[in-house]
């Protein structure tokens, strides 16, 4: 895995054979292994212990000894936009967090800069692993800045849903022909899928959708909407994605397993925002519901899918403990590890529309790999638990998405990261001047207060 050269060598078509690594599927049929992941193209064609062996004359073998091959990690939610505005305002509450991003800075933005927020977010998704996201994209102020959007996902590789929505309180009258139009102009990328994103899911919103073949994603918190009237499993289904999930009634849960809509949970940014101490986990548990976990955006923390993955864990353990020492008779089981990476995998798939398709490794799968190096993490016995509760972004050593590599060597390619820091700073220092804020005044600061 440290042969600089195998991407230049892992040409369109050819298949790669990764050789010796031990293996996590996330398929219960398929199991785990030490062995060989095939991959000709956007698909995997075959794994298991001595797979490789029927690759075709040519293959390239690359020796994954000392790794651990997972699906490729998704971020089931995230505000991708949001990029360049990157530690701004550590403290903010959600009611300063939804006055400064979509009252106040993002009309200012113009689609260069919407790009330029998801071309740093995209980097950071490939740093740590993570192969698909979904982009809950709610400033596409116009078509271009959704064209801006998916120009700059398709120009990073990654997998993306591309949820095109509005801010809080801002015009919408042309949003649902644009999401029609991105629709049409994204049908022959394979990459790339586009819904609408509403902050609050509608009647309305959820029948267009519907209607249109479209699916939906929307912030879906007690008391933003008529949650009584949309949610129903007649309004719901696989195509729709809601996000946090808090407050919701038992009828709302029923609805959401009945449907088989798919939820995303944010593990830090529900206690960091003050609108939960945590996360619904026990409840979707309880209901069935397999969840995915997502990060929400950098305005206030870093995003760390692999972060996630652990609050998760720590808290539904925590939860679920307390549950049974309570003496509630249907207190979930406490979470392994396993079950938190299915929450960045299996459950990510599901939150994206692709169940079965990617978050797992199988033949017929898309060729979606997150692989990490033991060599930092050394000693360590549980390779599944390396991963899970080790592992960090610098453990991240290749990422390929559809068949393609996108970080090799610990290394993300195609990016000079140089260039792009500077043209998001120039982007976020422009908007904060408009506002009569000066970056270096927020360098000692956790609270970004606008002048009056």
């Amino acid at each position: 895995m440290t042969d600089r050269h195998v991407p230049d060598e892992w040409t369109p078509g050819r298949t790669v054979v990764f050789t010796g690594a031990s293996v996590i599927t996330m398929d219960p049929a398929v199991g785990d292994f030490v062995g060989d992941v095939v991959v000709t193209g956007p698909t995997i064609t075959a794994v298991g212990p001595g797979a490789g062996a029927s690759a075709p004359a040519g293959a390239l073998v690359v020796d994954a000894t000392g790794t651990v091959i997972t699906p490729g990690l998704v971020d089931g939610h995230v505000h991708a936009w949001e990029g360049a505005l990157r530690g701004i305002s550590p403290d903010s509450d959600i009611m300063a967090y939804l006055n400064l991003t979509h009252t106040t800075l993002a009309p200012l933005m113009t689609p260069d800069d919407v790009a330029i927020g998801e071309r740093v977010t995209a980097v950071r998704a490939i740093e740590q692993g993570v192969t698909t996201i979904v982009d809950n994209s709610h400033n596409v102020r116009s078509l271009e800045h959704g064209q801006a959007v998916v120009g700059a996902l398709r120009e990073a590789g990654l997998r993306a849903v591309v949820a095109a929505g509005v801010g809080l309180g801002q015009p919408d009258a042309h949003l649902h022909r644009a999401v029609l139009d991105l629709r049409d102009s994204t049908a022959d990328d394979p990459r790339i899928d586009v819904r609408l994103m509403e902050l609050f899911p509608s009647v309305a919103g959820l029948t267009f959708a519907a209607e249109n073949g479209l699916g939906l994603v929307a912030e879906t918190i007690a008391g933003m909407g008529d949650l009584d009237a949309v949610m129903t499993p007649e309004l719901l289904g696989p195509h729709v994605t809601l996000d946090h999930v808090l407050g919701l009634a038992d009828a709302h849960w029923r609805a959401i397993a009945d449907s088989g809509a798919a939820i995303a949970l944010v593990p830090r940014s529900d206690p960091h925002y003050g609108l939960a101490v945590a996360g619904p986990v026990l409840t979707a548990n309880r209901f069935g519901v397999q969840e995915a976990i997502s990060t929400d955006n950098e305005f206030e923390y870093g995003s760390d899918l692999l972060g996630e993955l652990r609050t998760l864990l720590i808290t539904q353990r925590g939860q679920a403990y307390a549950a049974a020492q309570a003496g509630s008779a249907d207190a979930p089981r406490p979470y392994g590890v396993r079950d938190a990476l299915r929450a960045a995998t299996v459950g990510g798939a599901r939150a994206a529309g692709l169940d079965g398709t990617i978050g797992v490794l199988r033949p017929g799968a898309k060729a979606d790999l997150t692989v990490f190096s033991l060599a930092r993490l050394r000693p360590i016995a549980s390779h599944l638990g390396a991963v899970a509760s080790y592992a960090e972004s610098q453990d991240v050593t290749a990422v390929v998405v559809d068949g393609v590599p996108r970080k090799w060597n610990g290394a993300v390619l195609g990016v000079d990261r140089d260039d792009l820091v500077r043209q998001a700073e120039a982007s976020r220092d422009r908007l904060l001047k408009q506002v009569g804020v000066e970056v270096d005044g927020l360098r000692f600061s956790g609270a970004l207060e606008l002048p009056s």
